[in-house]
């Protein structure tokens, strides 16, 4: 062989790999996160509108993740509501620097958090400000961790929402 043609060759088999590696966030998402995303048996005004499970990947201590995202949408309201799923082998931790990402942002203005119980386990409501039409509102999202993945629930400026649509996931 020519060396031209060996060096088209290893160009090649650099290119793929090298988009290869630059893709990596558009990898399939683990489908153990479908487990988590009720479409049936929803809390009464709920609608499931679908899985997305090519978001844009979430940011969390500056590490990208896939998540596997399930849409839903309360009657009357013109907003959607999620729950994501972030399939991990340590969820706790993932948890913690969620938590941590959140504090950093807010500072010392307030604590978000508040340990709440969830279908007989531990989870974390979280409540943040937003302005809604130019008004400020309190809006909560919940998460939790499973063995295996980590959820987050939300948002909505209504918690009971929330609390309802997480407690439909069974976990």
């Amino acid at each position: 062989m020519s060396n031209k043609f060996i060096l088209l060759l290893i160009s090649l088999i650099a290119a793929v790999f090298i988009s290869g590696c630059i893709d990596v966030t558009k990898t399939p998402v683990q489908t153990a996160g479908q487990a988590l995303i009720p479409t049936t048996g929803l809390p009464p005004g709920f609608t499931y509108m679908g899985t997305n499970n090519n978001a844009d990947p979430m940011d969390i201590g500056g590490k990208l993740f896939n998540y596997t995202e399930g849409v839903y949408r309360k009657s009357g309201d013109d907003f959607e509501i999620y729950i994501q799923v972030i399939g991990t082998e340590t969820p706790g931790a993932l948890l913690e620097q969620y938590k941590s990402d959140i504090k950093k942002k807010l500072g010392d203005r307030y604590n978000p958090f508040e340990d709440i119980s969830l279908n007989g386990h531990p989870a974390t409501k979280i409540a943040d400000f937003t302005v809604m039409n130019g008004q400020p509102k309190t809006v909560y999202r919940i998460s939790w961790v499973t063995e295996k993945s980590m959820v987050i629930v939300g948002e909505s400026s209504d918690f009971q929402e929330v609390k309802d649509l997480a407690t439909a996931t069974g976990h």
